[in-house]
Formats: C-alpha cells, structure tokens, sequence
C-alpha cells in the first residue's frame, strides 16, 4: 500500500516526498482554542468561495492563513514560553540537527520562546513529514519535559508546513525565518540570536548571506 501523502485534521496539508518545506509547530496551550478555531473557520469559508480557487489565490490565503497564526504566536504573552530555557531550545536544536543530511538537509531554523521555524528538503527515501515532525517531537517533549520537571503534553499535536515554489519562495523564507527574533524584538540583528542555524553551504548555493562567525 502506497503511503498517504495527503492527510487533514485542524490545518490542510500536502506531504508528498523529495520536496522543501517550511514548517512551523508551536508549544501546546500558547494559543486559545477560541483563537485557532476563528482562524480556521475564516480560512475555510474564504478559501471555499469561488473566486478563490485558483492555484495562485490558494497560495496567497494559505500566506495569509500563515501569518494570521504568526500574528498571534508575537503578540500573545500568555504562557508557556519553555523555549527561552537554553538547556531547552539546544535539545529542540540538537535534535533538528541529529537528522540533517540522514533523513533530510535542514536548510534553515529559528528556536523562538514558544515556537519553532525550519525550512527542510527530504529525499526520496525519507519517512514523510507528518512521521519525521512526530518523532522529532515526541523526543524533544520527552526529554524537556523531564528537564522541566513537568508531565503531559508539551508540543500542540498541529504543525503548520506549506511546501517551497521555487527559488525566490525559498530566499523569502530563509529571511523570514532568520529576522524572526529581530521582528520580535529579541534581537537587534539576526546574528545575536542563538538559537538560529543557517546551512553552511548557503551562501554558496544561494548567494544569500555572509556565514555566521
């Protein structure tokens, strides 16, 4: 039996294998479920209306549907915010890194206080991304949790991914996944970050940005 490639429970996703993804997952009870309820239900009834279905308007309501999430994830202060504990965003980091170049190439990421972005390319032969972000984090829930102190849940069961166009999609995201801290006023430069990782080959391969000293 081929495996599902298409699955939905609170957000739409398409996982089909050998693509680049930018993916984003969040810290479990950050958001209100009355907040990620009125998002989807928006996104659904706009993303259903005739005019909106064409290929290039369902990418812009999938970005909007996008940064309406990001929008909630800056501004909200309630907690938890477990991921400005060091000890915590190097487990989520190390573990990112654990399986760069084994079952994917991790191009970019950004450990945020209560969420985490990365861009990934799998191969042909790697698990699908709904089974490599479950595994990712159930070893990293497990293993903070214990250095927390805490039982139960510690990631939300949703991630958001939406898969890279091109090139220029590409670029768009690394930029914004890097200038997250700045954007929320963590940091000045992306550089003074931390917990921010760039692929060493990325300026070679994409002219982006000078490497991180």
């Amino acid at each position: 039996m081929e495996p599902k490639l298409f699955y939905t429970r609170k957000l739409p996703h398409r996982q089909p294998a050998e693509e680049t993804f930018f993916v984003t997952y969040r810290l479990a009870g950050f958001l209100p479920i009355a907040v990620i309820n009125s998002l989807k239900e928006n996104y659904i009834q706009v993303k259903n209306h005739p005019d909106n279905q064409s290929p290039e308007r369902k990418d812009v309501l999938r970005q909007e549907y996008f940064d309406a999430f990001e929008n909630e994830l800056e501004k909200n202060l309630n907690e938890p915010h477990w991921l400005k504990d060091d000890t915590i965003a190097k487990i989520v980091m190390d573990s990112l890194l654990f399986n760069d170049s084994k079952k994917y190439t991790l191009w970019c990421a950004c450990v945020m206080s209560n969420h985490v972005h990365i861009l990934i390319s799998t191969f042909q032969d790697s698990p699908l991304l709904s089974k490599l972000l479950q595994d990712h984090k159930k070893f990293t829930a497990v293993q903070s949790n214990k250095t927390l102190g805490r039982s139960g849940q510690f990631w939300a069961e949703e991630s958001f991914d939406t898969i890279i166009r091109d090139n220029n999609h590409f670029l768009h995201v690394v930029h914004y996944i890097i200038n997250n801290p700045v954007k929320a006023g963590m940091a000045k430069k992306w550089r003074d970050w931390k917990w921010t990782y760039i692929h060493s080959d990325m300026q070679e391969d994409f002219l982006l940005l000078p490497k991180k000293t």
